[in-house]
């Protein structure tokens, strides 16, 4: 017998290929027991494959590859050991709270976070950042741009959006800052609205920023070589409540707004196409995947066929 090419199920000798792809159908328990019956039954109950494909769909190290790891099954292990510790923690109100710098006589206006790192806007127009992944929690002041006043006070904060990459604030006289977190305080790139924010959005994983001002709604991304450029502006009927940019998108951004009672999907170099417009059902939060949008809408009483939905 061949142990290493050939499994024996029950009365006929297997390849090891083919049985893996019949154990693929199994769960942890069921493979905990196959790894019982024989010595065979438990190299190939214990194959890397195996648990790296269930690592993946319990959604445990999902940026990883099989190599990665020398034992998946460790791995999934020390994976669902910790979120179970994190929450019994949770539940037991086991745990820390940590005060990042509070600035006296200023009021924070908005706060974002991506990766550990946490970014703070304030109404006296200063903008910083935290890096909580190390003990010291310094905070560097990113350098805003002054808006068309000139010098003095600069106006508050009405938004902050951070990923890996990219940091972006919009303050209430409509600027729109944006410093990339590898070059610096300096901002790599601004740009001016003739009002306030209604909303700001930040690609999670890429370099695409998208505002809506008034009822216009403005996409800007770098190019190739580096330069930011407008691709699209968007003319939208009501204000925007809500607005998020498509990740994993290639190319020009994507961007799903929502203005009141309508939810549009604007594309660069094309009309806005209107996924929502029902008359008395406003938006009233939005999230956005790659190959889908999610939405809530809300209804009146006197719509009694019509809950409240989540579309």
């Amino acid at each position: 017998q061949n142990e290493i090419n050939e499994v024996p199920f029950f009365d006929v000798q297997l390849p090891y290929e083919l049985a893996l792809k019949i154990f693929q159908y199994l769960g942890k328990a069921e493979l905990g027991r196959c790894a019982q019956v024989s010595r065979t039954w438990k190299i190939l109950a214990e194959d890397e494959v195996l648990w790296y494909r269930l690592c993946q769909e319990e959604g445990y190290l999902l940026d990883m590859s099989i190599s990665d790891h020398s034992c998946w099954k460790l791995a999934l292990k020390n994976c669902r050991a910790r979120e179970h510790m994190l929450k019994t923690n949770w539940k037991n109100r086991v745990g820390a709270v940590s005060q990042l710098h509070y600035e006296p006589g200023r009021v924070l206006c908005d706060v974002h976070c991506c990766d550990g790192v946490v970014m703070a806007g304030y109404s006296s127009g200063e903008v910083k950042l935290w890096d909580t992944r190390t003990w010291d929690y310094r905070a560097p002041v990113l350098a805003a741009v002054p808006g068309p006043g000139g010098a003095g006070a600069l106006p508050h904060v009405s938004f902050v959006r951070i990923n890996s990459s990219l940091a972006v604030a919009a303050h209430e006289d409509g600027t729109v800052s944006v410093w990339s977190l590898l070059l610096g305080q300096e901002p790599i790139h601004h740009f001016q609205h003739n009002q306030h924010l209604q909303a700001l959005a930040l690609a999670p994983g890429g370099a695409a920023v998208a505002t809506a001002s008034g009822f216009q709604v403005r996409l800007e991304s770098p190019d190739d070589r580096g330069f930011w450029q407008t691709p699209g502006t968007f003319e939208i009927q009501k204000l925007v409540n809500f607005l998020n940019l498509v990740p994993d998108v290639r190319g020009s951004p994507v961007a799903v707004a929502a203005a009141e009672d309508i939810v549009y999907l604007l594309k660069a170099e094309a009309p806005g196409r209107i996924l929502h417009s029902v008359y008395g059902q406003p938006v009233t939060c939005l999230d956005v995947a790659a190959h889908e949008a999610a939405f809530g809408i809300k209804t009146f009483g006197w719509l009694l066929n019509e809950p409240n939905q989540v579309l």
